[in-house]
Formats: C-alpha cells, structure tokens, sequence
C-alpha cells in the first residue's frame, strides 16, 4: 500500500476508465501521424463548423511526453475518488469538462489562437479538489523549502501547464477556474448523475472495470471445531485492510469513526467514504450554526 491507499484501481473505476480512454486516444492520434500540432483553434468552429472537436479535445493529448505525464497525473489523483467516492468524481469530471470547455470557448473568441488538446482542463480541476482535501503523508525540509509526498505530483502538473507554452497553459488555467467553482459552490457540489445512469453503469459498466475484486487467501483445510456465536463481535465483519486503507486516506478521523462507516456499508469503501464526508459536513454546519 503506498500514501495513496491500495495500489492498482481498487475502489477507483473512473480512474480505471479514464487512463485507458485517455492513453488509447492519444496513441490512436500519434499512430494516425495527426498528433503535432494538433490543437482547437476558433476557425475550426466558426469557419469548418467542426463543434465536435469540443467534447474530443479533451480526450487526447498531442505528444508522447504529455500523454506519459498525463496519464500518470489521472492515475495519481485516483485518490481524489477514494475520497469523494464514484459518484461525486464522475460528477466533478462531468462539471469540469462543461464549465472549461465554455471557459476555452471564449478564451478563443477573447483573441487566445489556439488551444492545446488534451485532458488538461479537467486533470487541474481534479488538482485543485487534491490540493484542498489531500494533506501530505510526510513533510521534509530540503534546500530551506519544505517538500511533501504531494510535490512530485505539482512538478508533473506544472511540466503539463508548460508543455506547450500558452497553447497548454489557458486550459490548464480554465481547469483551476472550473476547479475553484465546484469547491465553492454547494448546489454544483451536491448535483449527481440521474438514477438510470447509475444504475446502467452498475448493471453493465462497473462489472466490466471490476474494482472492487479482493483476491481471497487460499488456506489449508482444517479439522472440524465447533464454533459457539458471540454477540457483539463488530470487528469480525470489517477486514483490517479495509481499516488501514480508509485510515490513510482520512487520517484526521478515529479508528471507531471508520470502522462504524464501513459496518454501515458491508466494508463497500467508496459508500463508507461518502458517510464520513457527510458527517464531516453536517458536523461542521452545525458548529457554524452555534
């Protein structure tokens, strides 16, 4: 387990969905020879109507390095899921890509030549949520600054934000502006996907992703014992795995805290995520009321 919790896409289906999406579209364009200097550019719209190319642009980057980076950084903020759980991430990227797509679009009619492609916007509105929720694991002082866990994960943001000079820079910028509007205002916040979509994704999506799989440890065949029911054995139906994990990625709350969320949910993290949440919240409102 690293600092942000199990490795691999465990109780991360988005993220699992996103960097396959996003790697395989970028490499389809490298393949394909379209790839350098392929950018969104107002003509396109208004001249070509190709209006397409803005849901597309922001699902393909432009170059090997960006993609490398790119991905990564998706991979990384998976933490970000953990946290906020399915639900609220997928909502978050939907509100991203709308409210950074009409940013782009009138950065290009306020004069900006071209626009970058590529999931900039979208990953600096994650980056924006991980830098407000995510503390540091550990801290270290190094040349008279202080560095954390979290600044290799700033150096990969900011190599993106430069990548292609201000082609990169106005959606990295639009994806901050679409970011710091989701944190501030609570209606966007609380807004989720229709029930049928939730319930087509369950039904058809998430099995396929199937990141919720835990692998069950093989043992050897045992005599017979009896064994007499005791009452009151709460810890018996919450795996400490699961305890560890969600300890890591809340570590300001107990032990017991936890536990109970994810008895409440038969040990289903990103539920037992969304309790915390929403207990931290009416925690907090209630001590703003006194």
């Amino acid at each position: 387990m690293d600092a942000d919790g199990p490795s691999g896409f465990r109780n991360a289906p988005v993220t699992k969905f996103l960097v396959p999406l996003v790697g395989g579209c970028s490499a389809l364009t490298y393949i394909s020879r379209t790839g350098p200097g392929m950018t969104l550019q107002l003509s396109q719209l208004t001249v070509n109507g190709q209006f397409w190319r803005l849901f597309t642009s922001h699902w393909t980057f432009n170059s090997i390095g960006t993609t490398v980076v790119g991905t990564w950084l998706i991979y990384k903020l998976r933490i970000v899921e953990r946290r906020y759980g399915s639900a609220k991430y997928a909502a978050l990227i939907f509100i991203s890509f709308v409210v950074s797509t009409i940013l782009q679009t009138g950065a290009l009619v306020m004069g900006s030549r071209s626009i970058a492609t590529g999931p900039y916007a979208i990953l600096f509105s994650i980056l924006y949520q991980f830098q407000k929720i995510i503390p540091p694991s550990y801290q270290v002082k190094m040349l008279g600054t202080t560095m954390s866990d979290k600044t290799y994960t700033y150096f990969a943001a900011a190599q993106l934000l430069l990548s292609n000079s201000m082609t990169s820079a106005v959606p990295c910028l639009c994806g901050l502006a679409a970011g710091a509007l989701y944190d501030t205002n609570d209606n966007i916040k609380q807004w989720r996907f229709p029930k049928w979509i939730k319930t087509f994704t369950s039904k058809y999506i998430l099995p396929i992703l199937n990141t919720n799989n835990k692998k069950k440890p093989t043992r050897r065949a045992a005599p017979a014992v009896p064994v007499h029911p005791q009452p009151n054995m709460k810890s018996s139906s919450v795996k400490k795995e699961d305890i560890d994990t969600m300890v890591t990625m809340f570590p300001t709350y107990s032990r017991q805290n936890i536990e109970n969320a994810l008895m409440k949910t038969k040990s289903d993290l990103n539920r037992a995520a969304e309790i915390l949440l929403m207990e931290d919240a009416s925690s907090s409102s209630n001590s703003h009321s006194q």
